[in-house]
């Protein structure tokens, strides 16, 4: 199991993994939710302390050097800088017997978050501000019914509030669209509907990669005007245009060769989704598909962990909000839908793309044909 304890000679030991069911398994499932729990407040700090833009602007400092310029406790910031280290946001040098002396630099994975100058990483700083606000809550009375102060409410309450959330889609499209590019699943379409498209970025991205594709972004008024600035700003402006409306409501228009989902059915319950996809089967040209890009729980259960965690705070999307494929297959049908394509995620993005068309026959000319309504 390793090398004996010789003096002046590296101790060599093997790990052994806990026999399922024993007591140390038990203790070490058990720890991994506590711990985290501590790397969540690890990270709060690393952000509050402003640590990500000092090291990424002085280099490597001492702990000393750390807490003296961060006025910390010499005793607390350490075992914090310390922990920062264990938790793989921060690289320690000598800090193995507690000293002053031990250095520390940002590890590979804090400039991957937050970038080279620790000042990147909107999204990801968005998303721990909001775990603080809802973590300081009661969640046993949130569960019983207490009134949320800072319940996400859709649609949007106010212009402030839809530029957020489109900030949020538009800093975070970058992976939606490479794994729809990577899908070919806009191959061979002339036009596009994208439903609940955001402030327009997406489609400005696939009017670039795609020649001669037109789209309409379809969305609600306020999210609407903050996407005609988008295009207008875009050299192929005149390829992109919007649809007012909102689709809880009201139809989709009709007559596209694709109809887009990016991202926008993780937030609503099973139910909601049929009914969407059932709008999006009636909007689509004949031979046309339904193409949706989503996370699935398959294969991303710690982040669709951490996002329904969050909707337990809003009360405006329902259940069974992140859904494994399997689940997407049977909303698909149910809305008289087929699944002609799966494309799974790659090591560029977490998302999938799932292609349907319609599992009903055109509608004859004259009226005659076995299309459901």
């Amino acid at each position: 199991m390793g090398e004996k304890n010789v003096p002046g000679k590296a101790v060599v030991t093997e790990v052994p993994v806990p026999t399922a069911g024993s007591c140390r398994d038990r203790d070490s499932r058990f720890y991994g939710f506590l711990a985290g729990g501590a790397k969540t407040r690890l990270l709060e700090g690393l952000l509050d302390l402003g640590l990500p833009e000092l090291l990424s602007a002085e280099g490597p400092m001492t702990a000393q050097a750390l807490c003296t310029k961060l006025e910390l406790h010499p005793d607390r910031g350490w075992k914090f800088l310390h922990l920062l280290a264990m938790s793989g946001l921060l690289i320690e040098q000598g800090g193995g017997r507690g000293h002053d002396d031990a250095v520390y630099s940002l590890s590979d994975d804090a400039k991957y978050f937050f970038g080279d100058d620790g000042k990147q990483g909107y999204f990801l700083r968005d998303l721990v501000d909001y775990w603080r606000r809802v973590s300081m809550l009661p969640l046993a009375d949130v569960l019983r019914g207490m009134p949320l102060p800072e319940a996400v409410r859709w649609p949007p309450p106010d212009e402030k509030a839809a530029e957020h959330l489109e900030t949020w889609m538009r800093l975070t499209a970058g992976g939606a669209i490479k794994a729809l590019v990577n899908s070919s699943a806009m191959s061979g379409a002339r036009t596009l509907l994208d439903a609940g498209g955001g402030d327009g970025t997406m489609g400005c991205a696939l009017v670039d990669q795609y020649p001669g594709l037109r789209v309409t972004v379809f969305n609600l008024a306020a999210s609407a005007c903050i996407a005609r600035r988008t295009i207008a700003g875009h050299e192929k402006a005149q390829a992109v245009t919007v649809h007012e409306g909102n689709f809880l409501k009201d139809e989709l228009p009709a007559g596209f060769d694709r109809v887009l989902f990016s991202r926008v059915l993780t937030d609503w319950a099973p139910d909601v989704c049929v009914m969407l996809l059932e709008k999006a089967r009636r909007a689509l040209a004949d031979g046309g598909r339904v193409v949706i890009v989503e996370a699935l729980v398959d294969g991303n259960l710690d982040c669709a962990i951490s996002w329904e965690f969050r909707y337990v705070f809003y009360d405006s999307f329902g259940r069974a909000v992140f859904k494994p494929l399997r689940v997407y297959c049977e909303l698909l049908a149910d809305a008289g839908l087929e699944v002609v394509r799966v494309t799974p995620m790659t090591d560029d993005t977490f998302y999938s793309v799932i292609e349907a068309a319609s599992a009903y026959p055109p509608l004859a000319k004259g009226g005659q044909g076995g299309s459901k309504p």
